[in-house]
């Protein structure tokens, strides 16, 4: 089903549902007391307008989400009906979403993307994403970086207390008033010529690094 070929009243719902979504999410992030490590390194490829894709795993979005809103970042949003609640929520934070996935419209999704890192914008994106595995990058985020030939800032994040969902990615949920940090890792640069799998791993591990980082900020 399109959105054209939707009744008024799906479309009331849903955008019923986002609110409260963002309702409930901002509610319990005002309460998070953070430690962000490296923030400057993300403010200076905003700076630069020579573009940055901005990488953090699926399973930990909610906070960076919501401490990095309104910065205009651009962010892929797949079209499946998670992907809209999604793609609402990202809006509410400022975010400028691209529609698109691996399953739906990948390809498009990719070449805006690609294109509007080339235009110097900052793009964050799960490289694990829509369905995984988790932890693992795909190609999509590869092609990117190669084509482009931007900025990979990773990001990791740490949360306590929090709540695991029993989903594919165990996606954190924080609790209220819990502690979190968010640790920016090193710049990593992926050339055109470099093996994509070489390329894959290097991301991980950066990703994975910083991780680490947010972890023993918070001593977990």
């Amino acid at each position: 089903m399109t959105e054209a070929s939707e009744s008024m009243l799906t479309r009331i719902k849903r955008a019923a549902l986002i609110r409260l979504l963002w309702l409930i999410s901002t509610g319990i992030a005002m309460t998070v007391r953070f430690k962000v490590e490296g923030m400057e390194k993300l403010d200076k490829i905003a700076a630069d307008g020579k573009g940055g894709l901005i990488l953090p795993w699926h399973g930990v979005t909610i906070l960076p989400i919501f401490y990095c809103r309104h910065r205009g970042f651009y962010a892929i949003a797949s079209v499946s009906k998670d992907g809209q609640l999604q793609n609402g929520i990202l809006q509410l934070r400022g975010f400028k979403t691209i529609r698109g996935s691996s399953a739906r419209h990948g390809v498009r999704a990719l070449l805006e993307a690609t294109r509007r890192l080339k235009e110097g914008k900052v793009l964050a994106y799960t490289p694990d994403g829509p369905k995984g595995p988790p932890k693992k990058v795909q190609s999509g985020t590869v092609y990117m970086a190669m084509r482009s030939g931007c900025p990979v800032l990773p990001v990791g994040v740490a949360c306590s207390p929090c709540k695991r969902l029993h989903s594919w990615d165990s996606h954190m949920v924080p609790m209220p008033f819990s502690r979190a940090a968010i640790a920016f890792g090193d710049p990593v640069y992926v050339s055109e010529d470099m093996d994509e799998s070489a390329a894959a791993e290097m991301i991980e591990n950066a990703i994975n690094q910083a991780e680490d980082r947010a972890n023993a900020i918070l001593g977990v």
